[in-house]
């Protein structure tokens, strides 16, 4: 009886052990610094002060992460529970307070950012790769597998209008400044813009140039459109969907662009393992920040431009100095 008392006692001691372990290193992994998970999506909030990421584990149906990160501090704030898979794509409202995410389940969940919580979820098939919330702050957009794209209030979730946008999956979205044009990017190679101002969506444009599957589309504030795909090229257009510029650089596919908020640079992730800037006005790459351990996913600026935070597959997100060119939080050097 004693012996099996002492053994009961070093099983409560091992287990204790284990527990605060496991408790330290998922303190250590709540840092941008200590990170190994998918980070697929990011926007700053609160100014710049705060960073929040979508991501997850992998495609397999495992919980997706949404994380609330402190910018200056480097780290976690939150966790907001509730995606059951890999969180693809988030869009916040202009007020902060809705974010809306999709998943490789075809769910989409609107989240109270304040109360950290979920509000609603909206079920549908197949992998949404992209959402949008449209400039006024009404209406939200899907990207949809079947090549369709749906619109929804944002504020209750209802389905307002849907339509047939390309002949294969939909993986980009993006509304212009004044929210008439919603530019849909498609994996048959092709870029379109559609006045969704009326009750149905009316084609305007059918962008042709990228010689693979479109990935990405995003508006700067002056109206030009940026577009990249597994071509490995970034394409420039106007609001009349001429072609302006061809960016080339990258050895992979680009997954995803984005301008900085005065337009004057433009930021890419690519699975060549680098994010780049780019030159706007002078159509040409300054700089290439990397190589990361892995693919990156997504990129996205800071309110004054000074930080680009790249979302990659296997190191979580990593937040650069824009002018400095260097890493703020940088990856311990057994993960580089």
């Amino acid at each position: 009886m004693q012996d099996r008392a002492q053994v009961g006692r070093w099983w409560t001691v091992f287990v204790l052990t284990a527990l605060a372990g496991r408790l330290c290193l998922s303190q250590e992994a709540a840092t941008l610094a200590k990170q190994e998970r998918w980070v697929t999506s990011a926007v700053f909030l609160e100014e710049g002060r705060q960073l929040l990421t979508g991501g997850g584990e992998s495609l397999l149906y495992r919980d997706g992460d949404l994380l609330l990160w402190d910018v200056a501090q480097g780290t976690q704030i939150a966790r907001l529970a509730g995606q059951p898979t890999i969180v693809w794509s988030l869009a916040v409202s202009a007020d902060g307070k809705t974010v809306v995410t999709s998943g490789y389940d075809g769910r989409l969940i609107l989240w109270d950012l304040p109360q950290r919580r979920v509000r609603q979820t909206i079920e549908k098939k197949g992998w949404i790769r992209r959402v949008a919330i449209a400039p006024g702050g009404k209406e939200f957009a899907a990207a949809m597998e079947d090549g369709s794209v749906i619109l929804f209030d944002l504020s209750d979730g209802r389905e307002v209008k849907s339509f047939k946008a390309h002949e294969a999956a939909v993986y980009g979205l993006a509304f212009s400044p004044d929210g008439r044009w919603l530019a849909t990017a498609g994996t048959d190679k092709l870029v379109k813009l559609w006045d969704v101002s009326s009750a149905m969506p009316a084609e305007k444009a059918k962008l042709e140039g990228h010689g693979d599957a479109v990935w990405s589309v995003v508006f700067s504030r002056s109206g030009l459109l940026a577009s990249s795909g597994a071509d490995r090229k970034i394409l420039l257009w106007n609001e009349e969907g001429q072609l302006q510029a061809t960016l080339e650089g990258h050895r992979d596919w680009v997954g995803d662009v984005t301008f900085s908020p005065d337009g004057s640079l433009l930021a890419s992730a690519s699975h060549d393992r680098t994010a780049r800037l780019w030159n706007v006005a002078e159509r040409k790459e300054i700089a290439a920040l990397g190589p990361h351990s892995s693919t990156c996913w997504a990129v996205a600026f800071s309110p004054d431009a000074s930080l680009l935070a790249v979302g990659t597959h296997s190191a979580g997100v990593r937040l650069w100095d824009v002018a400095q060119r260097k890493e703020r939080f940088p990856a311990p050097a057994e993960t580089k």
